[in-house]
Order: C-alpha cells, then sequence, then structure tokens
C-alpha cells in the first residue's frame, strides 16, 4: 500500500475536471488503493476551500468517502521548511505517518523534492511513476 498526503489543489483540480489525474488519486484513494493521510488542519481547510467552489453534492460525498479511507495523524513536530507557512501542514502529515508521497501542484512544496525521503510530485508524475494511466 502506498501512503500518500494529497494536497488541496487535488480537490479542487478534481472538482472542475472528473477526468484529472488529480480525480483519479482521489479515486484511488477511496478504492483503497493508496492510503491517505490528513490531519484535522488539513481536513479543515479542504473543506473551506472546497465551499467556496460551490461543489455538487455526489462531489461532496465523494470528498466524505475519501476521509472515511483516510488515516487521520496529529503531527507532533512542527515543521518550517516551507517557503509557505500553510504548506507546511502536508509535511507535517507526512513526516508524522512516514508516507512516502506528497501530492501536489503547489510550487512551494515541489520545491522540497525529495524532502526527508518523501517524494513530492504533482499528480501526472505520481501517476506516471505507477503506471496509474
Amino acid at each position: 500500500m502506498i501512503w500518500v498526503v494529497v494536497d488541496t489543489n487535488l480537490f479542487i483540480a478534481g472538482r472542475w475536471n472528473p477526468k484529472s489525474h488529480s480525480n483519479r488519486i482521489l479515486d484511488l484513494c477511496i478504492e483503497g488503493r493508496l492510503k491517505p493521510v490528513t490531519t484535522p488542519e488539513i481536513k479543515d481547510e479542504n473543506f473551506y476551500i472546497l465551499s467556496k467552489v460551490n461543489p455538487p453534492k455526489d462531489y461532496l460525498d465523494k470528498i466524505f468517502k475519501f476521509y472515511q479511507k483516510s488515516l487521520r495523524v496529529r503531527p507532533k513536530k512542527r515543521i518550517g521548511d516551507c517557503e509557505d507557512p500553510s504548506d507546511n501542514r502536508f509535511l507535517e502529515a507526512a513526516v508524522e505517518s512516514s508516507a512516502e508521497y506528497i501530492i501536489t501542484s503547489d510550487r512551494h512544496l515541489l520545491k522540497l523534492h525529495p524532502y526527508h525521503g518523501i517524494k513530492i510530485l504533482k499528480p501526472s508524475a505520481f501517476m506516471r511513476e505507477h503506471s496509474l494511466q
């Protein structure tokens, strides 16, 4: 099982493009082929940002399923290595859970690849690396 931390931008991309790599990664998490890791702060951020783009009920139901499949961690160690302080929460979740990947389109996080052995990849690169096209 591949443990992944999924950035908020995948939820937004998936909302607008059902055929996107971002949406497929969310599906793989729900199907149990990937193990998503989250924190209460990441979950709150995702729902806050999603509320701004008015997702349809079926998409919100999908996100609830994603969170039912997720491992929730509470990081003990605070990290300050990212230029954008709000992105440190994804690093903290990955370090706390020993996740193998952070999947993101955020340039601040992508610049840190690899981070303490954690690969930080765009959705398309992740899908290519695992032949999940």
